[in-house]
């Protein structure tokens, strides 16, 4: 089946994005790479206008919003999961609402899993300095800067392997910066959106926005903690990555295609988080049928959208077909 074009499109933005952004080389230092790659990313970006200029006007011009839901549906049909991925099977599986959220399908699986590759290998992941010094003997005001950086307290995960557990937050880290880096690229219009935070609990308030589609971010270590009120609330949520089903419309209840939840090797799993993003898609579903101007027998939507967890490398997708080798080297002759 061919890939929709927004798809394609979009897929191809990515690819020239993340390229740049690896070859920048912004994020040395887990404590003075948020700083570089605030100081980089308008350089970068103006290296890219040539590279994807005539790809924005492809999806600009011959993609209507109306059309956007049915690529997005076509894609989800094609995902490319792997057999375990389909069954459910592996790390975290024994919970169902968590094994059907591994199950869900999605679109981007192969972008998500980019990403992911890229931030597992970056050297922001790097945890020792060159002379040996780790996390517990860092001062405090570095210590400081990375519980922002992890979103919690250092003294409140005594009990695990901190150095593991900073590992796997810094990997979730770097990924989100990639996703807000591509988002960045496309004008604040990318379908994919990091960190996304709804709350307080029961009334899972939209995001707060900077602009038409741009997330509100007044973090100054981590651009995504602490969370922008009103969503500073305790029970508030922060999806890692979602999905929206209009990328030129807000990200909010109103606009959810997928939520998806992306966890490296090593990261916990805990259904209760899933039933919270259950709770946050039923108030999405409210909210899309009170916005409907058209209603299939005046029935009220079903779903306020899909729940996926991608497991890092667990949930990577199949080889690619020839098909999508061909989209990616057709216009320049090579990958």
């Amino acid at each position: 089946m061919p890939i929709p074009i927004f798809v394609a499109a979009i897929l191809e933005v990515i690819a020239a994005a993340l390229a740049l952004y690896e070859a920048l080389d912004v994020l040395e230092d887990i404590y003075e790479g948020l700083d570089k790659y605030n100081k980089g990313i308008e350089q970068a970006k103006k290296e890219l206008e040539k590279t994807i200029s005539s790809l924005k006007d492809e999806i600009d011009k011959k993609i209507s919003e109306k059309e956007q839901v049915a690529m997005l549906l076509a894609a989800a049909g094609t995902d490319p999961q792997n057999s375990k991925t389909k069954r459910g099977e592996g790390w975290g599986s024994d919970k169902t609402v968590i094994k059907a959220a591994i199950q869900q399908r999605i679109p981007f699986r192969r972008v998500i899993s980019e990403v992911c590759e890229k931030a597992d290998a970056m050297p922001v992941l790097q945890l020792r300095k060159k002379k040996g010094i780790t996390v517990k003997d860092l001062p405090k005001a570095k210590r400081k800067a990375l519980e922002e950086i992890l979103r919690v307290g250092l003294e409140n995960v005594a009990d695990v392997d901190l150095d593991q557990f900073v590992l796997v937050r810094l990997k979730q880290f770097a990924a989100s910066l990639m996703f807000e880096f591509v988002d960045y690229c496309l004008d604040w219009a990318s379908p994919l959106k990091a960190e996304v935070t709804f709350g307080p609990a029961k009334s899972y308030n939209d995001p707060p926005l900077d602009g038409a589609t741009r997330l509100k971010r007044v973090g100054k270590i981590s651009p995504f903690y602490p969370f922008p009120p009103p969503n500073n609330r305790a029970g508030s949520l922060s999806a890692d990555l979602i999905i929206n089903e209009y990328r030129k419309e807000p990200t909010g209840k109103n606009n959810l295609f997928a939520i998806v939840e992306i966890k490296f090797e090593g990261d916990k799993l805990e259904a209760k988080q899933f039933e919270n993003y259950e709770e946050l898609l039923k108030k999405a579903a409210l909210t899309k049928t009170e916005n409907s101007p058209i209603r299939y027998n005046n029935k009220p939507v079903s779903s306020g959208g899909r729940l996926s967890l991608f497991r890092y490398p667990l949930d990577k997708p199949l080889e690619e077909t020839g098909e999508e080798k061909k989209r990616k080297t057709g216009k320049t002759g090579k990958k």
